[in-house]
């Protein structure tokens, strides 16, 4: 079991949508498995697609729409992202329905939450570099000795 410290709400809600995503694919192809005639008794309890669908749905809805808080964060929504764009390649080869339009829009947030980290972490570097620049252009710097011997008492 993970340390209560390292848990972060926001990356467990990006995984917890992934999971609900593949939750609702297993609906799916349960309902489609079941329709041809196998037997999935021993796999517990049948979700329905429609209920599958709509726990994703809220989920994502939930986690989608923030800018990503650590590096972790900003991870998990690229992985996201790259979930439903696999969904959509396998989709176009299984013939199988997708909701093309939902998966567009979701995973343009999902890279629009990213960006913003991103560039949030640019900022925060040019600003970073400026103060630098600054502190370096500051420091007192000694002065050279001038070859005045009228000041020296002992160079007579």
């Amino acid at each position: 079991m993970s340390d209560p410290k390292d848990h972060n709400p926001q990356v467990a809600g990006i995984y917890r949508a992934m999971a609900l995503r593949f939750y609702s694919r297993y609906a799916e192809a349960r309902d489609h498995a079941e329709g041809h005639g196998g037997d999935l008794s021993g796999y517990g309890s049948r979700p329905t697609q429609r209920d599958a669908d709509e726990r994703y749905a809220a989920a994502v809805e939930d986690m989608i729409g923030e800018t990503p808080d650590s590096t972790e964060a900003a991870l998990a929504l690229v992985e996201f992202a790259g979930i439903l764009a696999a969904d959509r390649f396998v989709g176009t080869i299984t013939n199988e329905p997708i909701n093309d339009e939902r998966d567009a829009y979701h995973q343009s947030r999902a890279l629009a939450d990213v960006a913003r980290w991103i560039n949030s972490r640019l900022y925060d570097e040019l600003a970073e570099q400026e103060r630098r620049k600054k502190i370096e252009r500051c420091k007192l710097r000694a002065v050279g000795s001038q070859d005045n011997d009228d000041d020296d008492p002992d160079a007579a």
